[in-house]
């Protein structure tokens, strides 16, 4: 099976892009939060997987990094593919490839695009690729994962992993609509992130708190997971399977106060905690989201795939 995709076309007509794309200030919100908060995942992950962790019975809820490993692989193994045979994935807001190259790693066979925003990620993926001697098999991209630089119909699967809440709106149309372009008809699409449950009002804490975890993580809104749903059988997704996965990134969580409360030590150390109002917004984020996660009514940890319609 020929897994090739020739990058120079991407820019052309054929590549069509779609008439909504994300405003021209949120996307450099979210560029110039990740290049300067994201360092800063260095603290949280020492392949700066920028996600939670995904625990399952055998895993010692005390090493943080083999949850996060273990959150790519529950994520790819959703694409239902034989990750024997040769396929190529895209990785829809890769950050610095950390998903990527593991898949690429576990699974020989595959082959790994990875697509990002922001000019420091792609730099750094391609630094640690190559690194790992998988610079071969994993490619980075910068570009707009709703106007993706990307034939169509060029991917066995494609995955986000707390990514797509990025993109506009309470059903990431978008970001949807750009995955059902990329994905082969009968292949799936699998995304892990934070979603609302319902659109009504809210409790007045919580609001204030998921307001400040969104500006803070340059979001417009989560996703609410029935809109987002709806979404994906509107644009040709069919077999839509939503997993709770709440309880599964809890341990991950609790690693949150521990994490934080050592690098801002560190950084008190270093006499730099002049850290600038993007880093400290990361910081608050980061402190509030357990708080956020708790309101087990109004938000949750979703494991979502679908099958594209041939």
């Amino acid at each position: 099976m020929n897994t090739e995709i020739d990058v120079a076309e991407t820019w052309t007509p054929a590549a069509a892009r779609p008439a909504t794309a994300p405003r021209a200030n949120d996307r450099q919100h979210v560029v110039r939060y990740y290049r300067e908060a994201g360092p800063d995942y260095a603290a949280w992950s020492r392949d700066l997987n920028m996600h939670f962790g995904y625990w399952r019975r055998g895993l010692n809820p005390l090493r943080r990094e083999t949850m996060l490993h273990e959150m790519t692989r529950q994520v790819v193994r959703r694409l239902g593919l034989d990750l024997d045979a040769p396929q190529r994935l895209l990785d829809m807001g890769c950050g610095v490839g950390a998903s990527a190259r593991l898949a690429a790693s576990q699974w020989p066979a595959l082959a790994v695009d990875g697509l990002t925003l922001v000019p420091w990620q792609v730099g750094e993926a391609r630094r640690l690729a190559a690194a790992r001697a998988l610079d071969g098999r994993v490619r980075f991209l910068q570009g707009d994962y709703t106007a993706a630089p990307l034939p169509a119909a060029a991917y066995d699967g494609v995955y986000a992993i707390e990514s797509a809440c990025h993109a506009s709106g309470l059903d990431k149309e978008g970001f949807v609509r750009e995955a059902a372009r990329l994905v082969k008809p009968g292949r799936r699409l699998a995304v892990a992130d934070g979603f609302l449950k319902g659109d009504g009002p809210m409790n007045p804490l919580l609001r204030w708190a998921l307001d400040r975890v969104c500006a803070n993580w340059a979001l417009e809104t989560f996703a609410e997971i029935g809109h987002f749903r709806r979404c994906l059988k509107r644009h040709g997704f069919a077999d839509v399977r939503v997993e709770d996965a709440s309880w599964r990134i809890a341990p991950s969580v609790m690693h949150i106060p521990w994490v934080t409360a050592r690098f801002l030590a560190r950084e008190l150390a270093a006499s730099r905690l002049r850290m600038g109002r993007v880093r400290w917004g990361h910081v608050r984020a980061c402190v509030l989201s357990p708080l956020v996660g708790m309101a087990r009514r109004r938000f949750g940890y979703f494991l979502v795939s679908a099958s594209r319609r041939d």
